[in-house]
C-alpha cells in the first residue's frame, strides 16, 4: 500500500498523504472481503476490491470530494437536500444545507452513516 497509514478505531485505517502527513480519509474492510474509501469525516467516498484500490481513490478524491456538493437526508421529511461542506474533521462535519448553500441553516454531524450523508443520491429517492 502507499502512503502513511495508520490502523485507528473500529476498524478504520487512516490514510495520510506522504508529502505533508495531510488525513486523506480512511479505508475499512467490508463483510463481503472488499474494502470501503472513508473520507476525513467517515463519509463513503467509494467501494473497492482491494485496500490498494480503495487507498488510490483517496489519494485521487479524498480531499477533493470536500468541495462537491453532497446530500443530507432532512428528518423532518426524509428528503435528500443539497449540502455544502462547511467544515470536516475526523467523526464529524458541519454542512450549509438547501438549494442554495444558505448560513442560516446549518448542521452539524456526527458520525455520519451513508443513510445520512452522502456524495450521490440515490435516483429513485431524489427531490
Amino acid at each position: 500500500m502507499r502512503g502513511k497509514w495508520t490502523q485507528v478505531w473500529g476498524g478504520r485505517t487512516e490514510v495520510r498523504r506522504d508529502e505533508d502527513d495531510e488525513l486523506l480519509g480512511y479505508v475499512e474492510s467490508d463483510r463481503n472481503g472488499g474494502w470501503r474509501a472513508l473520507t476525513v469525516f467517515g463519509g463513503l467516498l467509494g467501494e473497492a476490491g482491494t485496500v490498494d484500490e480503495a487507498v488510490a481513490e483517496l489519494e485521487s478524491s479524498g480531499l477533493s470530494s470536500l468541495a462537491e456538493t453532497w446530500w443530507y437526508r432532512s428528518p423532518e421529511d426524509g428528503r435528500w437536500i443539497a449540502a455544502v461542506i462547511l467544515e470536516a474533521r475526523p467523526g464529524e462535519v458541519r454542512a450549509s444545507v438547501g438549494s442554495l448553500p444558505d448560513p442560516m441553516r446549518v448542521v452539524t454531524i456526527t458520525d455520519p452513516a451513508p443513510d445520512e450523508l452522502r456524495l450521490v443520491v440515490p435516483e429513485e429517492e431524489a427531490s
